[in-house]
């Protein structure tokens, strides 16, 4: 009977220290760093927003494509 009463104790300890090691580890992992917010600059033809970094500039005008930048010029 004392063998039973031992090995419970042991495996509710094994238990409890696990749960603990898990706590920690959820504690001391590092949180990703936030994402960088781009400036949004709308297609001076269809309208579209992008980021600036992705857009192609002609003179003060942002664009989409390089299409919408040639069919803007024509018009």
């Amino acid at each position: 009977m004392g063998r039973i009463i031992f090995f419970v104790l042991l495996a509710v300890a094994a238990y409890l220290v696990w749960k603990s090691l898990q706590r920690a580890s959820r504690r001391t992992d590092p949180k990703p760093p936030p994402a960088a917010t781009q400036a949004m600059v709308s297609c001076a033809h269809c309208g579209l927003h992008l980021p600036q970094t992705d857009a192609l500039v002609d003179g003060n005008r942002y664009f989409c494509s390089d299409e919408h930048r040639r069919l803007s010029a024509s018009a």
